[in-house]
């Protein structure tokens, strides 16, 4: 069982991964898409982390944090395989917003996005929802 510290760093970790997805819807509609989407990846981001505190694992590098996910929770069946490929494909979009001053998103493809993500916060708040309630009360 998690320890109360793992706990509530994981807690954080999922209300800053929900605020994310609320920036990034809110930013599609100010039409800011290359914003938008750098939100969508970032809340999938630390909604993997919140999973990975309650395990006291910490990477400082996104790929130490995907590589963890996959391997720990996307490979052993506790989340579907279609994980694997939208996390790559919001990662090198976010990659693409941040860097690369040539690309700029569509709205199609930037809800396209912000879907992916909230389908795997969604999810992954559900699970750990799960977590929490067998874990010893705070």
């Amino acid at each position: 069982m998690p320890d109360r510290e793992f706990i509530e760093l994981s807690q954080m970790q999922l209300q800053r991964a929900l605020a994310l997805l609320n920036e990034s819807a809110a930013l599609i509609s100010l039409e800011a898409y290359n914003s938008a989407v750098n939100r969508a990846y970032y809340a999938v981001f630390h909604a993997m982390k919140a999973i990975e505190a309650l395990d006291n694992f910490d990477s400082k590098r996104h790929t130490g944090v995907i590589q963890y996910f996959q391997q720990h929770y996307i490979k052993t069946g506790t989340f579907d395989i279609s994980f694997s490929r939208m996390i790559e494909q919001l990662q090198t979009a976010r990659g693409d917003s941040d860097y690369n001053i040539t690309v700029h998103f569509s709205p199609h493809a930037t809800n396209g996005y912000l879907d992916d993500a909230k389908v795997i916060v969604t999810t992954i708040e559900q699970y750990l929802q799960t977590r929490y309630t067998d874990a010893p009360a705070l």
